[in-house]
């Protein structure tokens, strides 16, 4: 007789570890160059389902916006993201007369089998308490309509962010790079809407998700 294991609320297998939001300082720092990479060839897109309740998404799965409240507006990419690959946003609508921002992070679940009716109403805490769930809130002076912010892990399992063309500043770390990872975007409280961008056209010569 065949037994089911048990199921989390996103009806995978309950978690063996725990992931929290990690509180250390942000440092400034430079991740590993590393070129090619075959996933990231293909343009990156919002996935169509797996969704917070009050995601509202354009038919390009481009564009996202929160249809009200603060939360339950969770996101994900639609394919695997690539180490060094760099996921870039830009905030399209910024609300007033709440608090936190944009939640950025990785997950090793696939969000093609996550029911998004089980998705939890924030990334941090709830969603990365469970296994296979690394994130973090950006700082609310980055809110801004209009700032484009790009976010990317290198080998080391380490996630970096950029404002436009700013220094990379190192996020937070303990990624588990050995298996595919998809992006996880939390449209949460002052940020309103998102938008992914294309891939970030450098000059000759220099690697795609390098510096």
């Amino acid at each position: 007789m065949i037994i089911d294991a048990p199921q989390d609320s996103l009806g995978g297998p309950f978690p063996t570890t725990s992931h929290h939001c990690p509180q250390k300082p942000n440092k400034r720092c430079l991740p590993i160059q590393q070129c090619g990479g075959s996933l990231s060839s293909f343009p990156l897109l919002f996935h169509p389902s797996a969704k917070g309740s009050q995601i509202v998404m354009d038919v390009a799965q481009r564009t996202v916006k929160r249809q009200a409240s603060f939360c339950n507006a969770i996101t994900f990419s639609h394919r695997p993201i690539a180490l060094f690959e760099q996921v870039r946003l830009k905030i399209t609508k910024k609300q007033c007369c709440w608090s936190g921002a944009l939640r950025l992070g990785f997950t090793s679940k696939d969000p093609s089998r996550i029911n998004p009716n089980n998705l939890p109403k924030y990334a941090c805490p709830d969603l990365v308490s469970q296994n296979g769930f690394w994130a973090k809130a950006l700082p609310e002076e980055l809110s801004n309509e209009g700032n484009i912010i790009s976010f990317w892990v290198d080998k080391k399992g380490r996630v970096f962010y950029r404002i436009i063309d700013s220094s990379p500043i190192l996020f937070f770390s303990g990624v588990h790079v050995s298996e595919p990872l998809w992006a996880l975007i939390d449209v949460y409280g002052l940020t309103r809407g998102v938008q992914l961008l294309g891939e970030f056209h450098r000059k000759k010569g220099q690697c795609n998700g390098g510096l």
